[in-house]
């Protein structure tokens, strides 16, 4: 007898357990849905000019915009900290309304709304897309990027040969690579390379913010992650691009060098999930030094006459 009243104690107490957590992703819910609500009035306000009131990118402003407004309703969101195909977490999206998009009609709205508008906002814009119960997706672990080299920035252009972005961003960087023509967006939408050069960068121009684009890739354009492919072997490229005409001889050497110098594959295994990470997070960093290093936007008559707007409260 005294056995049963123990598992009747114990099953009330599982059942006890449930119906709390049930309470506690009520509450939960229904506090995102009071968000999103006040959140709704201000995207009516300040947003559905050019997204539309439904959030779909077909405001009465969008036909005039290029590029043209996202489509909110959908997980392809270009800056994020998820992983590449994930949607964006709350701060993603509060990132962007605060800093907009250098280089769009996307303004930057921190210091024109308050910091609980743009909570508000971006619970909203999350609510389009996403169940109110749904939990935000896992945020990638982006390594801090310490100071630029000559040594970072002479590895990074050996990992930008490598991993051939050379093919769509141009060996200079100029966005005139072989493969730059033709290139089109989720929405079948031709789309321009960025020239690394000259072009503000949406996602923003320092080192953490290459990296995190690098590493999370950018739903909805022909950009992907790069994150598993900056972990290569030394057998993994067996033919270096040595012979390519596009390819100036310096850079290829370098990219010979360094192919030569990487671990091997039993080398890679044997540095365990977090030396393989580390690897990944030291060979990201270089990356982001050498893209970095390509802005030609200085100077006396460039200070005079051009902007720098990811550097500018828009």
């Amino acid at each position: 007898m005294f056995g049963i009243r123990l598992v009747a104690i114990a099953a009330a107490a599982v059942l006890a357990d449930q119906r709390i957590e049930q309470l506690e992703r009520d509450v939960a819910r229904q506090h995102r849905e009071a968000t999103a609500l006040r959140g709704k009035t201000t995207f009516e306000r300040a947003c559905a000019a050019c997204h539309g009131t439904g959030g779909r990118g077909n405001g009465p402003g969008a036909a005039d915009l290029d590029p043209r407004p996202r489509d909110l309703t959908t997980s392809a969101f270009r800056f994020r900290s998820t992983a590449s195909g994930a949607p964006p977490r709350p701060e993603d999206l509060e990132r962007t309304i605060r800093k907009g998009l250098p280089g769009s009609a996307m303004p930057a709205f921190d210091g024109l709304l308050s910091g609980g508008e743009i909570a508000e906002l971006a619970a909203f814009i999350d609510s389009l897309r996403a169940p109110t119960d749904e939990e935000p997706a896992v945020a990638l672990v982006i390594p801090t990027i310490p100071p630029t080299t000559a040594a970072s920035i002479q590895e990074g252009r050996s990992l930008y040969t490598l991993l051939e972005c050379w093919r769509c961003h141009g060996m200079e960087g100029d966005g005139r690579g072989p493969s730059a023509k033709g290139l089109v967006d989720d929405a079948g939408r031709p789309i321009r390379t960025t020239d690394f050069r000259h072009d503000p960068l949406k996602g923003g121009r320092e080192p953490a913010d290459l990296a995190r684009s690098i590493l999370t890739g950018l739903n909805g354009s022909p950009m992907p992650s790069y994150g598993d492919a900056l972990v290569f072997a030394r057998e993994d490229y067996p033919d270096p691009p040595t012979l390519d005409e596009r390819i100036p001889p310096d850079a290829a050497a370098e990219a010979v060098a360094y192919v030569r110098a990487a671990p091997t594959r039993e080398a890679l295994e044997s540095l365990g999930a977090e030396g393989r990470a580390a690897l990944r997070d030291a060979r990201l960093q270089s990356l982001a030094h050498y893209l970095v290093s390509l802005d030609e936007r200085r100077g006396f008559w460039f200070n005079v006459f051009r902007q720098k707007p990811e550097f500018e409260p828009r």
